[in-house]
């Protein structure tokens, strides 16, 4: 109930502002994807200073995509800019081609991509462009360069109590030191690399993961934009070959012989967790097998790599890991995040053999948690108010959840290391994500402050535009019955007797939150903004395999990719037919990779369903996924009768409806040449197949330029208009 009473709310609350926003600017869909970004630039990874007093972060003020670091503090400072690496105006090339691939070069520059507090909050180390940077907290200019011969540095570790600063780069792992310079603590051969750095609390030891791609097959993906076409070949495993290989090191801080943790099951299996213990003697290692189907938590001594496993998990029909392990702060137990129940819960386990607990309840699930030592509990996301929801909840040291928002929508929050302030990215249907900050405990001398708004993103022309609204309803699967639930974008000026068009999609997993744009890993929000402008409604459904719905709606999708999902799909459309606003002969849908497949897969099972479909790198033949999607299929070989009833291409013939493939010719996810092999089947057949060819993008074809994203969502938004006539009907 408290879901469909939040729908309500959100319905009836933004139509009244919508009402009062004024004459809509024309936001074209070439404005829609151009610098400077209509709702501006999120802000990104923000990071308390030591002493809890000031929060830094990455934020682009003037919606380009080129962040720098920024901070503010708890006493009311307004955001201040640290750094200023946007590229220095340059006379324009006089070439046309040189000029464009320089605006590209320019709109394409991410900025700072990582940063760090150094000598207790008294500077920050950042990167930049690969290179390591040190620059004072007060902002002054002339930031210092930080080892120049390390390249692709990234993720640079600040030391308590020191001014060194740790960090991997393509030569290994180094620490570096104002007075002495730089010194190697690991040195990495090519194709294995160093990453996820987890430093002791007392600062003499550093955890890493070191990842080796040696024994992992070379493929060529061809490059036809070179003078003459060139070979270039990349590391990548198919289901069922040799994939990555994993193995957990602990050196010292201040240099010395790496000592190799004895983790536990094969060098494939992957890691979810790092932690050390508050004596710093002990680290935690929680891992699974290549399938995760099993589990295990270790506990681990740092100076000699032996241990004992505390935890152990199985379950046959897992397909997802959202595992997370820490140790408590008095170090007397583990806190966990397990699905041994009927979601994901967290939970606490004893390492004096005490039977493990949950410490969360039933009813809801947990994405994601952090321990915060100094106050003495855990900060935890779940959805326990509403299931699109991604909210903050605290867990004391008594087993007592507070939440600490309520506000629905998504929330990435960041408790200070004194647990006294939250620092809160939020943002909802109506609202792109700003950076929040506030108090949670009042002081006793006087009151506390109310939150504050620390960026104000969205250009004026975000105030003026009327944005559609969004719904949140649920129906049932047509087969099995099992209730689905949806996020419905209305057109703008919705009139509940017209009969519109309808769009399902971008299709995947996990696509109904209570955010901007919904799913952000790819920017359809401004897609699904303009399409609802142009009269289309848009569903994105929740399908199996999806988390926050419990354990059995997940574990639904084993083994079944094209199955029960493209079920769930299907039922979407019989929802949307018996709605009353939409015409059932013009429903189309669309997604990209996994949802790519979905689409294809949704024409071929159920033609004359859909009026059209739209593929985005459709991840057409399984047996050429990565290693990862076995966690679901399991291995090819046993499985093969599974792996070609998930593959589209084999069942190219069944196409009768309109399909559009848009695909980057530099995709290494999903393969360019599995395109033309269906592309080719489709043209023996005499199928209806278009394809649109992106000669530079790779597997994020709308994320990686502009200008192909102009032109590919162009091209979707042609072939939709053709096929759905979009002009509602009374």
């Amino acid at each position: 109930m408290k879901c469909r009473l939040l729908a309500t709310w959100l319905f009836i609350v933004t139509t009244v502002t919508t009402a009062h926003a004024g004459p809509a600017p024309d936001l074209s869909l070439a404005r829609l994807y151009s610098l400077p970004w209509v709702v501006g630039t999120t802000p990104e990874a923000p990071a308390w200073s030591p002493d809890s007093t000031r929060v830094a972060f990455l934020w682009s003020d003037d919606g380009s995509n080129t962040r720098d670091l920024w901070w503010t503090d708890t006493g009311g400072r307004a955001p201040t800019r640290l750094t200023d690496v946007r590229r220095p105006a340059v006379p324009v090339p006089t070439e046309p081609d040189a000029a464009r691939q320089d605006l590209a070069k320019r709109e394409a520059d991410p900025g700072i991509t990582g940063f760090t507090w150094l000598e207790d909050g008294q500077a920050l180390a950042y990167c930049r462009s690969g290179r390591l940077y040190r620059v004072p907290a007060t902002g002054n200019p002339g930031a210092s360069a930080i080892d120049p011969d390390a390249t692709a540095v990234h993720e640079p570790v600040g030391l308590p109590h020191s001014p060194a600063v740790l960090y991997a780069h393509r030569q290994g792992l180094s620490r570096h030191e104002p007075a002495s310079g730089s010194i190697p603590l690991v040195v990495v051969p090519e194709d294995v690399s160093i990453d996820t750095l987890t430093v002791s609390p007392d600062g003499r030891f550093v955890a890493f993961i070191e990842t080796d791609l040696r024994e992992i097959a070379e493929r060529i993906i061809p490059d036809y934009l070179t003078a003459e076409t060139s070979a270039p070949t990349i590391r990548r495993a198919f289901p069922g070959e040799p994939s990555e290989r994993y193995r957990i090191g602990v050196v010292p801080t201040g240099g010395g012989p790496v000592v190799w943790m004895q983790a536990g099951g094969d060098a494939q299996d992957p890691i979810f967790s790092l932690a050390w213990s508050p004596d710093s003697r002990t680290l935690l290692v929680d891992r699974g097998d290549l399938y995760i189907k099993h589990r295990w938590i270790r506990l681990l001594e740092a100076q000699s790599g032996e241990g004992r496993t505390l935890w152990e998990e199985r379950d046959d029909a897992n397909v997802t890991a959202e595992w997370w392990s820490a140790f408590a702060p008095d170090g007397r137990s583990v806190y966990t995040v397990s699905d041994c129940g009927s979601d994901y819960q967290l939970w606490q386990i004893p390492l004096d053999g005490r039977v493990p607990k949950p410490v969360t309840a039933e009813g809801y699930a947990v994405f994601g948690a952090s321990v915060v030592p100094a106050a003495g509990g855990v900060l935890f996301i779940g959805n326990r108010e509403a299931t699109e929801d991604r909210a903050p909840y605290w867990l004391d040291a008594q087993g007592k959840v507070t939440a600490l928002s309520n506000l629905h929508g998504h929330h990435e929050p960041l408790l200070s290391p004194d647990g006294r302030w939250l620092a809160d990215i939020r943002s909802d249907d109506q609202t792109p994500p700003e950076l929040y900050l506030r108090p949670l405990h009042a002081s006793s001398a006087a009151p506390a402050p109310a939150e504050r708004r620390i960026t104000h993103s969205p250009l004026p022309a975000y105030e003026g535009h009327a944005w559609a609204t969004v719904r949140y309803v649920d129906f049932p699967n047509v087969h099995d019955g099992v209730s689905l639930h949806a996020r419905l974008t209305l057109p703008v000026d919705f009139d509940p007797h017209r009969r519109y068009p309808a769009i399902i999609g971008s299709v995947y997993s996990n696509t109904v939150h209570n955010r901007w744009g919904g799913r952000v890993f790819h920017p359809t929000w401004a897609l699904d903004q303009y399409l609802a402008a142009h009269g289309y409604v848009i569903l994105n459904v929740d399908i199996r395999g999806s988390s926050g719905h419990g354990k059995a709606f997940r574990q639904r999708l084993r083994e079944d990719y094209g199955g029960i999902d493209v079920d769930d799909l299907y039922s979407a459309t019989r929802y949307l037919a018996g709605s009353g606003f939409v015409d059932e002969h013009r429903i189309g849908l669309w997604g990209s990779s996994y949802g790519g497949l979905l689409t294809t897969m949704s024409l071929l099972k159920h033609p004359g369903v859909y009026a059209a479909g739209v593929a985005g790198a459709p991840a057409t033949n399984v047996f050429h996924a990565e290693t990862g999607e076995m966690r679901t299929m399991m291995d090819p070989v046993s499985r093969r009768e599974r792996y070609q009833a998930a593959s589209p291409y084999l069942m190219s013939d069944a196409l009768a409806d309109p399909l559009l493939i848009i695909h980057g010719m530099r995709d290494d996810t999903v393969l360019f040449k599995d395109t033309l092999t269906l592309v080719q089947r489709l043209i023996l057949a005499d199928r209806p197949v278009e394809l649109a060819v992106l000669p530079d993008a790779p597997h994020g074809w709308d994320t990686k330029g502009l200008a192909q994203s102009r032109y590919a969502f162009s091209r979707l938004v042609e072939f939709f208009e053709r096929h759905l006539k979009p002009t509602a009907s009374p």
